[in-house]
């Protein structure tokens, strides 16, 4: 029984980071693309056309006692597959969560577990991915963009609820990579900071 417990509470954790977090810059981008020659407009239609990625992320996930700290293998193709690889704590390390037209599996490398979601198809939406930014960008009527010390910083109010208020994605200019992602409460205190590593875009 205890057994069993230290097995499935790793699972539970992840779910829930992975599902229901309403709260992600140090570069190593393997996709170089200059972009010292694009206007703030060119910039934001680049990022708004990104549909495909891989990145390593460093997510932290912050509440008013404390901070929880993970990080992820991510990879997104267009609204058909995501799936994310956790890599530390040690706790959740090998949990893979992966979503392919409709179905969410659900495995763990260390364990060999798996379990199967049928219809399960809000789970791209989730606000760990990039691309869950972008579409919340593009649907907001609340957005701005400006550049502010080389970085190009896309804004919009999603207020879909009091934790997921406002979110801010960094962009390196030079490289057109995004950096970081933060997403704020109503009260404006940071409850999610994605760092991305090794980004590709639009692979």
């Amino acid at each position: 029984m205890k057994k069993a417990i230290k097995i499935l509470t790793p699972i539970i954790v992840l779910i829930i980071v992975f599902l229901f977090v309403k709260k992600f810059v140090i570069t190593d981008y393997k996709n170089k693309e200059t972009g010292n020659n694009k206007n703030i407009q060119e910039i934001e239609q680049y990022i708004l056309n990104v549909s495909t990625y891989k990145a390593k992320v460093k997510v932290t996930v912050s509440s008013n006692k404390n901070a929880d700290f993970y990080e992820f293998e991510q990879e997104v193709r267009g609204q058909s597959y995501t799936k994310q690889l956790a890599t530390s704590p040690e706790a959740i390390s090998g949990m893979q969560l992966t979503y392919e037209n409709g179905v969410l599996r659900i495995e763990n490398t260390r364990y060999n577990l798996s379990k199967i979601y049928e219809d399960y198809p809000y789970i791209t939406t989730n606000s760990l991915f990039l691309t869950s930014f972008i579409e919340g960008y593009r649907n907001s009527g609340i957005s701005q963009i400006y550049e502010e010390d080389n970085k190009v910083k896309m804004i919009y109010d999603s207020k879909i609820n009091k934790y997921n208020y406002k979110q801010i994605l960094y962009i390196n200019k030079s490289t057109l990579a995004p950096e970081n992602l933060q997403i704020f409460d109503i009260n404006n205190s940071l409850k999610i900071d994605i760092i991305y590593n090794e980004v590709e875009l639009n692979i």
